[in-house]
């Protein structure tokens, strides 16, 4: 491989920066980068044959998979509060051409991608951005050209980084477990007895695990901001009795996660005024908060007795550990000083983080940590068992790509869907709709249980029961997927162990059957689906509605054959015998 090293300004820096092969196996090659000397801005680049591509991937791409021209290069951002190092350009078929990844997860790095149509030499253009923070910098370039599916190309890039980041904790079981959400359907105005009428309710649906979100510190109408937010105390107006409410949660057979914003000291709180020249910088608009510093010592303490207080004061299960990614430099942000042990913001969140981890697993080993996109990256991870979809109140296609995009990059975690949201006069088979594009997740829902409909309650309690009793198939199983280009057009995940294979159509109008014990649900927005039985199986198909019920049955050979499914129901298909 020629890449071309150089800096900020163009002006080569072989002298200073090499790069040599590791090993080249299995088509995959690994390089080791290394800066002989301090620098500050790496770029390396490198050409490939403008051949068989034909959409782009990386982890915050969203709908994005363009092969963008020279002037307006795909890029991904990675740093230890932001996305992860690695971009992978696509087949037609699914399989990728390229799948470019760096070790390093924590130095701020630009991966580029762009067709270089300009220069006419039917070539593409790989870039790595790389801007060390620290002299004697190393790390290590891996890229793959395996004909294998996107999917399994980006899972083996977290195999990867896995190996380099040992002893990862076990993922508590509850952390599987659906969630109920107190976001979109209270924002910051949750009140302790409308919320444990609505907790009552969702633990006879089968919610597990209850988040009480933003809004439970603010005495009176919300803000819309953080202004108040910083002291962590429970409004005594929302919350009289908060020991009592974490107690009958508990009595429900639910496990508590609190929300916090971890960064943010608001202009009106005590904390503010403690911490006022302790702070990397300030945010006048949206958040009205000043940012911790967390180099200083003290400052990281703060925030981690403010958890332990929580803990021992009120028994509580876990945090939703907001707002990371604030953590970050910027212009404003005073030099490094004699006071604080860390000389810049990567490695002070890490050390709180692991601060965090060490003190509260003391108390609760299995303590649940809520993260969510896009600070996914490996580094980061290491400290959460929970990771959650960017918020999309309401749009079932990007909470699906968000989905799929995390189960693909992340190892040992539990990928949670954004919570849904839906309205009380909503179609019940758009309701499902919504639970069907966040199959293969944990799911999470924000919709006031007390103003629902019958069916709506109904609806809920038999996808809880059907994710319950396939949690092992949709939530650990392998997946597949189709069309990545399309926003994953057909989903499934299977456990060849059992023998079990759950798929969801979201834009494909046929499936092909495995031969496995394998339900089919029908996302597609019309009432029927082809089954395609190239190897003309017996089997015995039952029909289901949005709720799960059968509503008709039938055995067929048949090679193809055009089945009539409601809208957001499903097929459940065994094996009678081969022929």
């Amino acid at each position: 491989m020629n890449f071309l090293i150089t800096d900020s300004e163009g002006n080569q820096l072989d002298s200073i920066v090499s790069i040599s092969l590791i090993e080249s196996t299995d088509d995959i090659d690994t390089y080791f980068i290394q800066a002989l000397c301090e620098v500050s801005h790496i770029h390396i680049e490198w050409a490939e044959h403008m051949s068989d591509h034909y959409s782009l991937w990386h982890p915050m791409c969203g709908r994005n998979r363009s092969l963008p021209q020279w002037f307006c290069a795909q890029k991904t951002e990675s740093c230890f509060y932001r996305g992860a190092p690695v971009i992978a350009t696509v087949k037609a078929n699914g399989n990728i051409h390229r799948s470019v990844a760096l070790l390093d997860s924590k130095t701020p790095i630009l991966l580029k991608y762009y067709v270089n149509d300009f220069n006419q030499n039917n070539e593409v253009i790989f870039t790595v951005d790389i801007f060390p923070s620290r002299s004697n910098y190393s790390t290590i370039l891996r890229i793959d050209r395996r004909n294998i599916s996107l999917y399994d190309a980006i899972q083996s890039v977290a195999d990867w980084w896995s190996k380099a980041i040992p002893n990862k904790k076990e993922v508590p079981e509850d952390a599987y477990s659906p969630v109920y959400s107190t976001w979109y359907n209270f924002h910051q105005e949750p009140e302790q007895n409308r919320l444990t009428d609505e907790l009552r309710i969702a633990a006879e649906l089968g919610f597990k695990t209850v988040i009480l979100d933003d809004g439970w510190q603010i005495e009176g109408k919300g803000t819309k901001d953080y202004l108040k937010s910083g002291d962590w105390l429970v409004a005594a107006d929302k919350f009289p009795d908060f020991k009592k409410f974490v107690q009958d949660v508990h009595s429900f057979g639910q496990k508590l996660i609190v929300w916090f914003s971890v960064p943010f000291v608001g202009y009106e709180t005590a904390a503010y005024r403690r911490f006022a020249d302790k702070l990397l910088f300030k945010q006048d608009e949206y958040t009205r908060a000043g940012i911790l510093d967390i180099r200083y010592p003290d400052v990281r303490q703060y925030i981690i007795d403010t958890y332990l207080r929580f803990i021992n004061d009120y028994d509580i299960d876990g945090l939703k550990l907001d707002f990371i990614d604030n953590f970050r430099q910027t212009k404003d942000t005073p030099a490094y000083n004699e006071n604080m042990d860390c000389p810049n913001v990567e490695d002070a969140v890490l050390k709180l983080l692991d601060g965090i981890r060490s003190s509260i697993s003391r108390i609760k080993p299995d303590f649940l940590y809520e993260y969510r996109q896009f600070y996914v990256g490996p580094s980061i991870l290491y400290y959460g068992n929970m990771i959650r979809v960017a918020d999309c109140a309401f749009d079932s296609v990007t909470n699906r790509i968000g989905v799929v995009d995390l189960r693909m990059m992340t190892k040992d975690i539990a990928v949670h869907s954004d919570m849904l949201l839906w309205s009380p006069d909503e179609k019940i088979e758009n309701c499902a709709l919504q639970l069907l594009n966040i199959l293969f997740s944990v799911p999470q829902i924000s919709v006031l249980l007390k103003e629902s409909t019958e069916e709506q309650i109904k609806l809920l309690k038999s996808h809880l029961n059907y994710i319950e009793r396939n949690k092992e198939v949709l939530l650990k199983g392998h997946l597949s997927v189709k069309h990545p280009e399309a926003n994953y057009s057909l989903v499934s995940s299977e456990d060849a162990r059992m023998n079990r294979k759950i798929t969801v159509l979201y834009s494909e109008s046929a499936c092909e059957y495995s031969g496995m014990n394998e339900d089919i649900w029908n996302a597609t927005g019309y009432d029927s689906i082809v089954l395609i039985n190239k190897e003309k199986y017996t089997v015995s198909v039952s029909v289901c509605d949005c709720f799960g019920s059968t509503i008709n049955r039938f055995v067929t050979s048949d090679e193809a054959l055009y089945v009539s499914v409601p809208l957001s129901g499903m097929i459940h298909i065994e094996l009678c015998q081969n022929r």
